[in-house]
């Protein structure tokens, strides 16, 4: 890989702190494209993304975690991010 260039493999899970905005998870899906290739296939034509990575400071984490209490509930592994029962509500019925 070249200097200053991200690589990203696959996604990973949506783990959204501020949906549409900042995703903790990884979700590539997230930055590609809305729309279909042509009106008589479905794809995307696409071969890379211009992003911005930056650190993120504990004081914005700390901001967040005060700002969006609701995404900071949920059942993470520091490992390998948010748990199933994170997203599944209900009994065992």
């Amino acid at each position: 890989i070249m200097p200053g260039v991200v690589y990203m493999d696959h996604g990973a899970r949506v783990d959204s702190i501020i949906p549409g905005e900042l995703d903790r998870g990884g979700a590539i899906d997230l930055i590609s494209p809305d729309g279909l290739t042509s009106k008589n296939c479905v794809g995307m034509a696409t071969s890379g993304y211009l992003v911005e990575v930056e650190k993120v400071s504990m004081a914005q984490m700390e901001q967040w975690q005060q700002q969006y209490p609701e995404a900071f509930e949920k059942e993470y592994d520091p490992a390998s991010g948010l748990r199933f029962n994170a997203w599944v509500e209900g009994g065992t019925d």
